[in-house]
């Protein structure tokens, strides 16, 4: 999944995540490994997966997500969510 990301793209959050609600829109910024220390407010952490610290778009919180906690917006999946969107009556 790594490969479906890369810095600036924007993504769906599927899960609540300290202060970004599931289904948020946000922009990834920077590739996490996993094994990576993450800092946070009073916590640390090592990354159990690869991830994206992200931007909430509206609120402007940042934290860390996996990238299994993501939905893409773009290429593949976008294409196939315009193709069902397109294709249900009006």
């Amino acid at each position: 999944m790594s490969n479906q990301f890369k810095p600036g793209d924007l993504a769906l959050t599927k899960v609540f995540d300290v202060d970004i609600p599931a289904g948020s829109l946000v922009e990834l910024i920077e590739r996490i490994e996993k094994g990576s220390l993450i800092r946070g407010k009073g916590y640390a952490f090592k990354a159990p997966t690869p991830g994206w610290y992200v931007i909430h778009n509206s609120s402007g919180a940042r934290t860390a997500y996996g990238e299994n906690e993501l939905i893409p917006l773009r290429g593949e999946f976008a294409t196939e969510q315009q193709k069902a969107k397109e294709s249900e009556p009006a």
